[in-house]
């Protein structure tokens, strides 16, 4: 059986080798890339089975926000699963984000607030998996 393959796309390294080392435990291969360039050519070179993006990423004018309707934009990776993972939630910065009340538009598949516990990381990741294709695709 294939390993999925899943891309994390953040911009804190130690998210990152933590999310990396659960789920190659896991068995899932496991690609990253630490701003919003990378972890676009990387999608398009690789077209894993999911994303887990962040959403504060940054680079210059363009987060991680923007990303998931660049990626529907394109006929080749706009099936991928996203899963929109982020701080915002922290009860740190006074502002709360939900997809679906804020801004319907942002075409992700799951959301989870940072930093997630791992049976929901897990579980999340599990469902979009088996879903195959973005509901997004071709939207």
């Amino acid at each position: 059986m294939k390993k999925s393959t899943i891309l994390i796309i953040d911009d804190d390294q130690d998210i990152v080798e933590g999310t990396r080392v659960m789920l190659e435990a896991k068995g899932y291969s496991v690609l990253s890339a630490g701003d919003y360039a990378a972890g676009f050519a990387k999608i398009r070179e690789a077209k894993p089975d999911l994303i887990i993006l962040d959403a504060m990423l940054m680079l210059n004018d363009k987060s991680g926000l923007q990303l998931p309707t660049e990626i529907r934009k394109e006929p080749a990776i706009a099936g991928i699963p996203i899963l929109m993972i982020t701080a915002i939630n922290d009860g740190q910065t006074g502002e709360e984000f939900a997809p679906g009340t804020e801004d319907e538009n942002l075409p992700i598949d799951g959301f989870l607030n940072k930093p997630a516990r791992q049976e929901e990381l897990y579980r999340q990741i599990e469902l979009l998996l088996k879903m195959k294709t973005s509901k997004w695709a071709g939207k």
